[in-house]
């Protein structure tokens, strides 16, 4: 098998270098950070959250969230995937 030669980069550099101009994620929060950020809602919704499954199309206030940020479109129209969901249907829709 050939090197890959990026990760082999970013063996040597990720966590060395000062500035990383190539990286494919963002710079990192800690929850604290994360959590400093929110609203009295949010912090409260986070402190009370409970690891288990949400309504299948997605929890009802992520899906309001995103519907904000499209015009005449409501939280009926959205549908949240995980991500081997969301690969699945869309390799599955491809043409060929």
């Amino acid at each position: 098998m050939r090197v890959f030669k990026l990760e082999r980069y970013f063996a040597r550099y990720e966590f060395q270098a000062k500035y990383l101009l190539s990286s494919s994620d963002c710079e990192s929060l800690s929850q604290a950070e994360l959590l400093a950020l929110a609203g009295d809602d949010t912090r409260r919704m986070w402190e009370e959250l409970i690891l288990g499954y949400t309504e299948s199309q997605g929890h009802p206030l992520l899906r309001e969230e995103i519907a904000k940020l499209y015009e005449n479109t409501s939280a009926e129209d959205i549908l949240v995937a995980v991500p081997e969901e969301g690969i699945f249907l869309a390799m599955n829709s491809f043409p060929g």
